[in-house]
């Protein structure tokens, strides 16, 4: 038997071309679902963050259904938090003929995959976020796309539309939206202020929930940038915060500027690259970090820029994704000056090319964009769950 255990804290308003909710619509039993073709599925849905459970719930749910061979859950459905850590511990090795599969979308994967549990086999992460230097650990993670059922349940009308509209000649060169502040992306902003490319693409900076107000995000941004506190007072003067994008809403609201995993389509099909900055800036090109930030460009149909963790580039090439290496340098750099040095770099390719030219550039690449389309919703997903069915069959013979 399979068990599900989920709760609904993300909807998406059933218009998918006009969202006015977060695209982060997740459900485990649709992924469950697509991974096996078995009517053997029992599903325990929290709803509105009532009744959340505890471990011993699981514990005693295992004990008395030794059919289950299969338990899969939101970890938004635990009481605590600090119990994860133990959950491993406790719960998978006493239980190495389950295989569990743990869902949450945000997670410090580093403390996961660098504990002293990360050596079970029996578990598998399904994530929004990651960072770990342990690479050999990848293997048990698996991108949170693959279970972001709106993505999966709208792919032939998202293609159907882009393609349709691929030769269209779009309003704006780039997108890059920003929710939350941080230092590395003030950076960015900076940067494309000294390009003059911020009329010339739907940019927003909008600093929720209101970091720079907060003393110490004050001084993490200072030192980042290397200034004292009142250095970075003023240099911060210089900015427009929040800086909100072009809109075609006659009433805007706040949240339409950024939603998370997918730029609003409105916005991707009126340019021509996403400009992506990462949640986390990494010094080291031996840590690999992401988000579901990285995957927007593919999910948009768009030219990925992607500002972040020195490796991620690579590790998203090892995926199947096509980086653009012939428009941007996408070389690993191993410090922040030379991270910056090359988005200052990339960013006048941007500055250099004409609207026009970016066009013709877009309709003779069309199919590298359309093929990491593919690559995001068919190729990784069909690979990913190859993954997990093996997994399965070595532990079951199933």
């Amino acid at each position: 038997m399979i068990y599900v255990l989920d709760i609904k804290t993300w909807h998406f308003d059933s218009t998918w071309s006009n969202p006015t909710t977060p695209y982060q619509y997740i459900d485990l039993e649709y992924f469950i679902k697509t991974m096996f073709a078995s009517d053997n599925i029992q599903v325990n849905t929290i709803k509105d963050g009532n009744d959340k459970v505890s471990i011993e719930f699981v514990d005693k749910l295992l004990t008395e259904n030794k059919d289950i061979k299969i338990f899969a859950c939101n970890l938004d459905c635990f009481e605590h938090k600090q119990s994860l850590m133990m959950y491993d511990e406790v719960i998978c090795k006493k239980y190495p003929n389950v295989l569990f599969v743990f869902f949450y979308h945000e997670l410090d994967m580093t403390l996961l995959l660098n504990s002293k549990t990360s050596n079970i086999n029996n578990v598998i992460y399904v994530l929004n976020s990651f960072s770990t230097s342990d690479t050999n650990q990848l293997n048990k993670v698996f991108p949170y796309y693959l279970i972001n059922s709106y993505l999966q349940e709208n792919y032939s009308s998202m293609h159907n539309i882009f393609k349709g509209n691929a030769l269209l000649r779009k309003h704006k060169k780039y997108n890059f939206l920003n929710g939350i502040h941080k230092p590395h992306r003030l950076a960015a902003y900076g940067l494309l202020k000294k390009h003059n490319l911020l009329e010339e693409g739907f940019f927003s900076y909008l600093d929720y929930p209101g970091f720079l107000k907060k003393e110490e995000h004050m001084q993490e941004s200072a030192e980042w940038l290397n200034m004292s506190i009142d250095e970075f007072k003023t240099h911060l003067s210089t900015f427009e915060i929040p800086y909100l994008l072009e809109t075609y809403e006659p009433t805007p609201q706040p949240g339409i500027f950024y939603i998370p995993f997918l730029t609003p389509h409105i916005y991707s099909w009126q340019s021509y690259i996403s400009i992506t900055s990462e949640t986390n800036y990494i010094e080291s090109s031996n840590v690999v970090s992401l988000s579901e930030k990285s995957f927007k460009a593919f999910a948009g149909f768009n030219i990925p820029l992607i500002y972040g963790q020195p490796s991620i580039t690579d590790y998203l090439k090892n995926l199947g994704f096509d980086m653009f290496d012939d428009l941007f340098d996408n070389t690993v750099t191993n410090d922040k000056a030379a991270t910056l040095k090359k988005l200052d770099k990339n960013l006048q390719v941007i500055k250099n090319m004409s609207l026009e030219e970016l066009h013709k550039f877009y309709v003779k690449n069309y199919e590298r964009v359309e093929q990491n389309f593919y690559t995001l919703t068919v190729r990784s997903k069909n690979a990913h769950l190859s993954q997990i069915k093996l997994k399965l069959k070595q532990m079951h013979n199933v």
